[in-house]
C-alpha cells in the first residue's frame, strides 16, 4: 500500500453532474446507516481520480460519517520505497482505532485479532506491528501459513473492533491491490454482513490494473460516476505519467534505482527496466521480484513478475544461458500457481520440455521432482511414482544426496498410499541413510523434518507389515524429534502416525490421545491438508473405545472435509473407518455402502491397500446381510491383496473371518 495522498487535487474540466455526484453519496450514506445498525456491505465506487477525491472529501466532512472510524487504505502502482507495504500498512492504520498510547494500541489491536481469531492469528498481528512472539507454535509454521493467519489476524480486529465504533475502510485505486491485501479484502468482504463496517472500493473508469488486482465481489453495490466534462478520463496514474516513448527517463531512474537499497527498490526496477529497454534489467528484476514475492508468499505478485520474466526473455538473444533462465522461470510459474490446478502441472510439464530440449540434466531432474510432487498432490499416484523415479535416477547420477533425500521421501510416501508398503520401506530407509550425512533436514514447503516424515512413514509402513511394536518405537521417535525442533507440521504427522499405528495393531486406546493431540495441532495451525484424515482417525479411535456418537459425528466430519478439500487420497481411508464403525453399531446397511465406495475408491485411485481393507469391510457387511456368496469373493479379494503386499495384520483378520464365514 502506498503512504496515503492529499484528498483533493485540481484537475481542469467542470465537475461531474451534481445530480450524479448527490446519488452516488445518498448510496454510501444509506450503506453507512446500515452499517451502523450492524449489516455491513462492500461498494465498488467507479470515478475519475479528481471526482472521488472530491466526494471522498464532501462524505468524510458529512455528518452521516461523523460516528465512524475512517481507514485510508491508498493502493499503487509500484510499492512505496522506503515505507510499509501490504498488511504491514493496514496494521499500522488501526492503531488509531484503539486511542491509546503507541504501545498500548499494538498491544489493543493484537489482543482484538486474538479474541476474533485465536491465539495465532494474535501472534499474526503481534508480528506486523513489531511486537515479539509469545506463542510457541508460532515459529513452527512455514511461510504460507504464517500468512494465512497475517490475513485472518487483520480480519478479525477489524470485525472486533467496529463492535464499539462502526469503521468504514476506503481502498483507493483498487485496480493497483497487490499483494497480500487481496485475500484480506476477500476476507472482508465475505464477513461485512454481519459486521458494522462498510467497505468502499474506489477504481478509475479506465481498465489500468493488474490481472490479480482486487475485484469486488458480485453481491456489492456498484457506482458509477460519470467523466467531468472537458477531460478525458484518467489515462495516467502515479508513477505511468512518463513520456513512455522516450526511455531516457527511466534510464536515468535505473541508475538511481542500482544504488538504492530501500525495500521495494526491485519492484520499481521491474517496472522501469522494459520502459527503458533494458531487457537484460527487465529479465533480472522480474525474476528477484518473482523470488522476493514466492518467499513472502504473495503468489499473485510472484507469478506475474515471472510472467515479465518471460516476456524480458523473448527480447533477449537466444542463449543458452537464457534458456536456462526461460526454464527455472516456468518452474517457478509451476510453483506459484495453485496446486495441482491453475497451470501448475502445464507450467512444470513446459520447464520438462525445454530442460529436455537443452539437454541440461539438473534441471530436468528438478521439473521432474515438481512435477512428481504436483501429480501427487492431485492423486494420480501412479504417474507420480513413475515421474519421481525417473527423478531419482538423475539425482544419483549427479550425487546430490539432498536431493535424493527429498525425492526418496516423496517416493516412500507415495508409495505408502498405493500400499506398497514393503517397497515403501525400503525406499524410507534408504532416505534415512542419507539423511543421517546431515545433507538435508527440512523439506520445501509445510511438509514435516525429513527425519520425521521418514520415521512416520515408516511407522505405517512396518504396522501395516505385522510389525506393531517397531511401528510404535519408530512414531514415538518421530514425535520426539518432532517436539524438540518445535516444527508444528511435523509434530501433527508424527502425531497421527503413532495413533494410526496403534489403529492397525487394534490398540485403540493407546491411539486416541496421541490423535486428539493431532486434531488440535492441525486446527491450531490450520494444516487443512492433513485435518480430514486425522478427525476420521480420532473418530474411529473413539468409536472403538466405545464413544459412539462422538466418533460418528467427527468421522463423518472428516468425510465431508475431504471432500470439500478436494483430496482425494484419503477419501478410502476414510471410507473404511466409516464402514467399520457402522459395523461396530450395528448399521449394517451403512457399512455395506460406504465399503462399496471405499473400495471403488481405492481401485480408481491405484490405492490396493486402502482397497484390501476396504474389502474386508465389505465382506463383513456382506456376511451380516446374510449374502454369504458375495461376502466371500469380497474376502477372496482382501486376501489376495494381503498376502501380495505382505499386509500380515488384515492376513490375519482375513484368515479369522474365513474360518466364521465358513462355519456360517
Amino acid at each position: 500500500m502506498a503512504q496515503p495522498r492529499s484528498v483533493a487535487r485540481d484537475h481542469a474540466g467542470a465537475p461531474p453532474d451534481g445530480a450524479a455526484l448527490r446519488r452516488a453519496l445518498a448510496d454510501i450514506a444509506h450503506a453507512l446507516h446500515r452499517a451502523e445498525e450492524g449489516i455491513g456491505s462492500v461498494l465498488s465506487l467507479t470515478a475519475a481520480e479528481g471526482t472521488a477525491d472530491g466526494l471522498l472529501a464532501a462524505l468524510v466532512g458529512s455528518p452521516v460519517a461523523a460516528s465512524f472510524s475512517v481507514l485510508r487504505w491508498p493502493q499503487s502502482l509500484l510499492p512505496p520505497l522506503g515505507g510499509p507495504d501490504d498488511l504491514d500498512a493496514v496494521a499500522i492504520s488501526l492503531l488509531p482505532l484503539a486511542d491509546a498510547p503507541p504501545d498500548e494500541a499494538r498491544r489493543d489491536i493484537a489482543l482484538a485479532a486474538e479474541r476474533g481469531g485465536g491465539d495465532l492469528a494474535g501472534e499474526a498481528v503481534r508480528g506486523l506491528l513489531g511486537l515479539p512472539s509469545l506463542h510457541p507454535l508460532w515459529l513452527g509454521l512455514d511461510g504460507t501459513q504464517r500468512a494465512a493467519f497475517q490475513v485472518e489476524g487483520l480480519t478479525a480486529a477489524l470485525l472486533d473492533l467496529c463492535f464499539e465504533r462502526p469503521i468504514l475502510s476506503v481502498v483507493e485505486n483498487a485496480q493497483w491491490t497487490r499483494g497480500l491485501t487481496v485475500p484480506l479484502l476477500d476476507a472482508l468482504s465475505n464477513a461485512v454482513d454481519d459486521a458494522r463496517l462498510c467497505l468502499l472500493a474506489i477504481r478509475s473508469p479506465v481498465p489500468r490494473g493488474r490481472p490479480d488486482g482486487w475485484e469486488p465481489p458480485g453481491t456489492a453495490r456498484r457506482i458509477t460516476l460519470p467523466v467531468p466534462t472537458g477531460r478525458p478520463p484518467d489515462v495516467a496514474g502515479p508513477n505511468e505519467n512518463e513520456d513512455e516513448d522516450d526511455p531516457r527517463p527511466h534510464a536515468a531512474l535505473l541508475g538511481d534505482l542500482r544504488h538504492d537499497r530501500r525495500p521495494g527498490r526491485i519492484e520499481w526496477m521491474t517496472h522501469h527496466a522494459p520502459l527503458a529497454g533494458d531487457w537484460a534489467l527487465a529479465c533480472a528484476s522480474a525474476r528477484h521480484a518473482g523470488r522476493r514475492a514466492e518467499t513472502d508468499c504473495r503468489l499473485a505478485d510472484a507469478a506475474r513478475h515471472y510472467m515479465d520474466a518471460l516476456a524480458a526473455l523473448d527480447r533477449l538473444p537466444e542463449t543458452r544461458r537464457h534458456a536456462q533462465r526461460r526454464i527455472d522461470v516456468w518452474a517457478a510459474l509451476a510453483r506459484t500457481r495453485p496446486s495441482p490446478d491453475g497451470g501448475a502441472i502445464t507450467a512444470a510439464e513446459k520447464a520438462l520440455a525445454l530442460a529436455e530440449d537443452l539437454g541440461d540434466r539438473p534441471r530436468i531432474a528438478r521439473a521432474l521432482s515438481l512435477l512428481a510432487t504436483l501429480r501427487w498432490a492431485g492423486g494420480d499416484l501412479t504417474a507420480a511414482r513413475r515421474t519421481g523415479l525417473r527423478a531419482l535416477r538423475l539425482w544419483r547420477e549427479s550425487q546430490s544426496p539432498g536431493q535424493q533425500v527429498q525425492m526418496l521421501i516423496k517416493l516412500g510416501r507415495g508409495l505408502t498410499e498405493e500400499g506398497r508398503f514393503r517397497h515403501a520401506d525400503s525406499v524410507l530407509r534408504a532416505a534415512a541413510a542419507l539423511a543421517t550425512r546431515g545433507e538435508t533436514c527440512r523439506l520445501h514447503g509445510p511438509t514435516a523434518l525429513a527425519p520425521v516424515c521418514i520415521a512416520a512413514h515408516r511407522a505405517r509402513c512396518r504396522a501395516e507389515l505385522g510389525d506393531p511394536e517397531e511401528a510404535l518405537r519408530l512414531a514415538r521417535a518421530a514425535l520426539a524429534r518432532a517436539e524438540d525442533d518445535g516444527h508444528a507440521a511435523s509434530r501433527a504427522l508424527a502425531c497421527l502416525h503413532l495413533g494410526w499405528a496403534a489403529l492397525t495393531a487394534q490398540r485403540y486406546a493407546m491411539a486416541v490421545e496421541p490423535l486428539k493431540q493431532a486434531v488440535a495441532i492441525t486446527e491450531t495451525i490450520r494444516l487443512h491438508a492433513c485435518q480430514p484424515l486425522v478427525l476420521g482417525a480420532l473418530g474411529y479411535a473413539l468409536v472403538r473405545t466405545g464413544a459412539l456418537n462422538d466418533g460418528a459425528s467427527l468421522l463423518l466430519g472428516s468425510r465431508e472435509h475431504a471432500r470439500m478439500l478436494g483430496i482425494r487420497r484419503h477419501e478410502p481411508q476414510i471410507l473404511i473407518w466409516i464402514a467399520e464403525a457402522a459395523l461396530v453399531s450395528g448399521q449394517t446397511e451403512d457399512a455395506v455402502r460406504n465399503a462399496r465406495d471405499a473400495a471403488e475408491k481405492a481401485v480408481a485411485a491405484g490405492q490396493l491397500g486402502d482397497e484390501a481393507w476396504a474389502r474386508l469391510a465389505l465382506a463383513r457387511g456382506l456376511a451380516d446381510q446374510r449374502n454369504i456368496t458375495a461376502a466371500r469373493q469380497s474376502l477372496d479379494t482382501a486376501t489376495r491383496i494381503a498376502a501380495h503386499r505382505s499386509m500380515a495384520p488384515l492376513l490375519g483378520l482375513c484368515t479369522d473371518f474365513r474360518r466364521s464365514v465358513t462355519s456360517a
